[in-house]
């Protein structure tokens, strides 16, 4: 009978997967509290105008319905990061530091390949602390998180969209054109690259950023990043960060790599970044990073990962 469909792309969790889910729920929770992160719980709406903060992007992912009570457009929540950093800005207390976790139910107007359009979405955000300790901790948490739950041959790929930004920032791109050049990158495209920039005058830096499409792989491709952006401070300071990590992560029996043009993520990403793999699965299973810039320049960072995703994927 119709009145018994589902809208597309979204589907019920029969009893095998709801128990499963139930389980890494718990587990992950246990592991975050033990770790010293406090649960929150966000709310499931808030006004509209206030995800135009953290960008078109994740404002075009919400679904959207007007509040009969004020007449204000809200939306169901889409993104539980930026609802723990709404929290933290209630919780500051001077400078202090604040770790949540946080694990519900979110919808999305537009879906990844092979997911559904609701989530189960389970994180943590470590706000607060600007040094790399902090990244550290988030990235071993993460690892950790994800053996937890028995997903084996992980791979960590990581990148600093500070070494993207900084060539962004000498061709003084249009709006419109930032969008297509991150679009072509993520994707590979140098014919499409090759196209945008040949109405922009500063060569070098339209041809790093082609270059930064052939820079992946492992801890041995740092140096090469050196090589193509020399004297730069800020590329030197991005790269002898990913070094550290790299020493620190390498011992936790996974694959570390280096994608310089994966910049994928939400506009309120900065700095360092982060997606998780496995070959038992189709797309990331967990992604995260620094957003730095989104509450009065709050230094916070953290990850997320969908459980739905990852229990249908398991077929359990």
């Amino acid at each position: 009978m119709a009145q018994w469909l589902l809208p597309e792309n979204v589907e019920d969790l029969l009893p095998r997967q709801a128990k499963q889910l139930e389980v890494f729920r718990r587990q992950l929770l246990d592991l975050y509290s033990k770790s010293g992160y406090d649960l929150v719980m966000p709310s499931l709406l808030e006004y509209a105008d206030s995800l135009n903060a953290f960008g078109k992007d994740l404002d075009l992912d919400t679904f959207k319905l007007v509040d009969q009570l004020s007449g204000r457009m809200m939306g169901v929540s889409s993104d539980l990061t930026t609802q723990a950093s709404r929290i933290d800005s209630q919780l500051i207390q001077g400078n202090n530091v604040n770790k949540l976790c946080y694990a519900g139910p979110v919808l999305r107007a537009k879906t990844a390949q092979n997911h559904s359009r609701e989530l189960y979405q389970v994180g943590i955000e470590y706000f607060g602390n600007a040094d790399i300790s902090a990244d550290l901790e988030v990235q071993s948490i993460l690892i950790a998180s994800l053996k937890s739950i028995g997903i084996k041959n992980v791979t960590l790929d990581i990148n600093n969209l500070d070494i993207y930004n900084q060539l962004i920032l000498e061709l003084n791109l249009s709006e419109e054109d930032k969008v297509n050049i991150s679009e072509a990158l993520m994707i590979k495209d140098k014919d499409a690259l090759k196209d945008i920039f040949k109405g922009y005058s500063k060569v070098k830096a339209s041809e790093q950023l082609i270059e930064l499409i052939d820079l992946y792989g492992d801890v041995g491709i740092l140096d090469q990043i050196l090589k193509l952006i020399p004297k730069s401070k800020v590329i030197e300071s991005a790269i002898n960060d990913l070094k550290d990590l790299y020493a620190h992560l390498f011992q936790n029996d996974i694959k570390i790599s280096f994608d310089f043009s994966d910049i994928r993520g939400y506009q309120y990403h900065s700095g360092l970044i982060f997606s998780a793999y496995s070959p038992d699965y189709s797309t990331a299973i967990a992604q995260g990073g620094r957003y730095d810039k989104i509450k009065n320049n709050r230094a916070a960072t953290g990850f997320s990962m969908d459980l739905r995703y990852i229990i249908n994927q398991m077929k359990v």
